[in-house]
């Protein structure tokens, strides 16, 4: 993968992530001007590493520091809500565009572009998961967004159906994943821990077979941490 077109991919992606998260954040709930401005900081290494997980962090920050009490827990979460959902469907778009754009055009630049969009997302997605429902498990101290018990469930559950759909579109860089189709059977094959040496034929190219790793610990901390926490919670 070309590394000019894979910072081209990191860029576009970055301002996607901004774009989505901020027509969803919840704007009309915020006090009339004026207001204070600004980002509360922290976490900065992660714009490097998770451009959805720094985003998240800061439009939810932002709803904590400008938004008044009263409103604050049912906009932080309606936000968490419609984040969920909305990224499910985006990473089900960008899977079928990829699979589409594979079976066409599979040698252009648009394609590799697509592609390296996906890996970034398959990363900074998987980061965000693993990181966010696994803090929600180790500190009980507060619930900030008042998402019950079922609430919580449901949405381990769409994000981890979202981990096979992303997982799929992001293994279409491995060299032992063909077409669409062993992409599909890969995801499903790890995300289960039913196959995981699917994607290892041989040991070429190894450093590029160990990003399955990725979505192994984002299934762990979602379906061990998350869903068993939320199952044996009381309320």
């Amino acid at each position: 993968m070309d590394p000019a077109l894979f910072a081209v991919s990191f860029v576009c992606y970055g301002v996607l992530v901004f774009t989505l998260k901020r027509l969803t954040y919840p704007k009309s709930l915020e006090p009339s001007p004026p207001f204070p401005t600004g980002w509360k900081t922290g976490h900065e290494y992660a714009i490097a590493l998770s451009p959805d997980y720094w985003w998240a962090k800061r439009f939810k920050s932002r709803i904590n520091q400008f938004q008044p009490e009263q409103t604050r827990q049912l906009s932080l979460k309606r936000y968490v809500v419609t984040n969920n959902l909305m990224n499910f469907w985006v990473s089900v778009a960008l899977t079928i565009l990829l699979f589409l754009i594979h079976a066409t055009v599979q040698e252009s630049i648009f394609f590799q572009l697509i592609l390296a969009t996906a890996v970034i997302r398959y990363i900074s997605r998987s980061f965000e998961i693993a990181y966010a429902f696994g803090l929600d498990v180790i500190d009980k101290s507060k619930n900030t967004t008042g998402l019950d018990k079922f609430e919580r469930i449901k949405l381990a559950l769409v994000s981890y159906a979202e981990i096979f759909i992303y997982s799929a579109a992001g293994y279409m860089a491995l060299p032992a994943v063909k077409d669409p189709l062993e992409a599909i059977v890969a995801s499903l094959s790890v995300g289960t821990f039913a196959n995981v040496g699917f994607v290892f034929p041989d040991r070429n190219g190894l450093l590029c077979n160990s990003m399955v790793f990725i979505q192994i610990f984002a299934t762990l901390g979602l379906v061990v941490l998350s869903l068993a926490s939320y199952v044996s919670r009381e309320e």
